[in-house]
């Protein structure tokens, strides 16, 4: 049997609000524009890439950052001028949104995509089922968006 490789690849963070969720469990609904994200991921690339777990000190180290990307294509991945070649482009994205189950994973124009190599610990915890994605920490101020 080959040895496992010990990496993970999904989206670092979504762009804009998640059109599954209403409200948050605190009552707000916090995401980030695609820009303001974009400027997120490149901070972290920058200051170091530390990866810990569950938000919990003195976990850093668990993983290594060997990919990070913001995803900038509809789907499929079509470059083109012509509005009707985009025109036809939304329409199956969103037809494929449409038939998506609530086990997909649906990578948007503007989600960061993370993947990182996980340390022995981190490897078991994955496989244990007990980390499913990757989780921002930081810290932001909640503003009203006004519409």
């Amino acid at each position: 049997m080959p040895e496992e490789r010990q990496f993970l690849l999904g989206i670092g963070y979504q762009a804009g609000p998640d059109p599954r969720i209403a409200k948050g469990a605190d009552g707000g609904r916090d995401f980030f524009s695609a820009d303001e994200l974009e400027r997120a991921a490149h901070s972290f690339m920058l200051s170091g890439q530390q990866h810990g777990m569950f938000h919990l000190d003195g976990t850093t180290g668990v993983a290594k950052t060997v990919e990070s990307t913001i995803y900038r294509n509809e789907v499929p991945w079509v470059v083109s001028d012509d509005a009707d070649v985009n025109k036809a482009v939304a329409r199956l994205a969103a037809e494929v949104e449409a038939l998506a189950g609530p086990d997909d994973l649906i990578v948007r124009k503007g989600d960061w995509c993370l993947g990182a190599i996980l340390n022995d610990a981190a490897w078991r915890a994955y496989k244990d089922g007990k980390i499913n994605g990757w989780s921002m920490q930081g810290s932001a101020r909640r503003r009203r968006v006004r519409r």
